[in-house]
């Protein structure tokens, strides 16, 4: 699948030196991320509010911002492709840094707060709610997440080819 999508949305593939074939790479991989996460962000949304599970739906919201994420990723690879101009005499090319320290700081953010929703659980619990609506909703999001892994794998070894 991953070189399916990468022959239809980057030309020049083979060419990952050239900085317009890396951001498109970049933009695949932004692209990606967004449509799985908004899908995998509306699933669990409405399983979530199918069941009444609040936990369901905080991982439909984890899955938003994910989506968020991902098109951080794209303003940064778009930012980053600007030309040197007199500000910026080596270029922008350091942005995909900052977009990639604005991501990592949203995602301790996120595991702060679930750490601190998870001490609440632990000590106030309560009784879990099971459906099959939530277990294949769970197994699709598994699955979904270890293709967009792979997915992503695929594309850094295209910059690597000898890994």
């Amino acid at each position: 699948m991953t070189e399916l999508l990468v022959g239809w949305f980057i030309k020049d593939k083979e060419n990952i030196n050239d900085t317009k074939v890396r951001q498109s790479y970049g933009r695949l991989s932004g692209f990606v991320g967004i449509c799985c996460n908004v899908i995998l962000f509306a699933l669990k949304l409405f399983a979530g509010l199918a069941t009444g599970a609040v936990s369901i739906m905080a991982d439909a919201f984890n899955n938003l911002s994910d989506a968020a994420s991902s098109v951080v990723t794209l303003i940064g690879f778009h930012m980053a492709g600007k030309p040197a101009d007199p500000g910026h005499p080596y270029g922008h090319g350091r942005i995909e840094y900052l977009s990639g320290l604005f991501i990592a700081a949203a995602i301790l953010m996120t595991g702060v707060e679930l750490m601190k929703s998870s001490v609440e659980k632990i000590l106030h619990p309560e009784a879990p709610d099971f459906s099959v609506a939530s277990i294949i909703i769970l197994v699709v999001s598994i699955l979904l997440k270890l293709w967009m892994c792979r997915f992503n794998l695929n594309l850094e070894n295209g910059f690597n080819p000898k890994q």
